[in-house]
Order: structure tokens, then sequence, then C-alpha cells
């Protein structure tokens, strides 16, 4: 995202202008290099190649932050599994030894609960 904002103002034959740049991108606008470049030309190059390293920081950072969502979404995923074909697994056991209450309830909830995590993580993507 990228803000610029200019503010001038004249008296008499005096002009005052106060001018401001924010971004989050690394790349510096040519209106201010034209100025270092007038006022310190050797130091074009130093911002070029500090721009240069800013942007394969990033990139590198953004590698190893997609690289820790897919592996947490992974391993929660695969733990939701084992999660539910446990509480799957117990209910059928139980309803097998005659507790079908007990075993309807687990199964119920394990379901549910299951369903709506899987349902609340794809409303927050």
């Amino acid at each position: 995202m990228s803000r610029q904002r200019r503010i001038s103002a004249k008296s008499g034959g005096h002009e005052f202008t106060v001018q401001d740049h924010e971004t989050d991108s690394p790349i510096v606008p040519i209106a201010q290099l034209e100025q270092l470049h007038q006022f310190r030309p050797d130091r074009v190059d130093w911002i070029f190649e500090q721009t240069e390293l800013e942007a394969k920081s990033r990139r590198a950072e953004d590698q190893r932050i997609n690289t820790f969502v897919f592996v947490e979404r992974l391993f929660g995923t695969v733990c939701a599994f084992i999660l539910g074909c446990g509480g799957l697994l117990g209910s059928i056991w139980l309803a097998h030894d005659g507790h079908e209450f007990a075993a309807a309830s687990i199964g119920g909830v394990t379901l549910v609960s299951l369903v709506s995590a899987f349902i609340m993580s794809g409303i927050r993507r």
C-alpha cells in the first residue's frame, strides 16, 4: 500500500511545501532517487543494492511463512482425522458392547464437533 501527501501554502511571495510518502514497498520513488542523485550520486547504487537485498529477504520470509502455514494446516487436518477416527471407533466399540446411548452420544459429538471445526476454519480463510 502506498500513500502520498503533499501540502502547499503560499503567503505573499513565499511558498512552503511539505511532501510525505509512505509505503510498505522497498522501492524508492523516482523523484526521491533523482533528488538523491543530485545530492549524492554515489548513494543511488547503494539504494538499489539495498532494495534488492530487501526484496530477497521479503521473498525468503514469505516462503517461510507459507511453509509454516501449510505445515500447520496439514498437522491440524491429520490430528482432526486421528481424533475423528478415534471417536468413531470408540462409539462403534461401545455400540458393539451394548452401550447404544453412550455410542450415539460420542459418535454424534465427534462428528458435529469435527464438521463445525472444519466449517469454521473454512470461513476464516
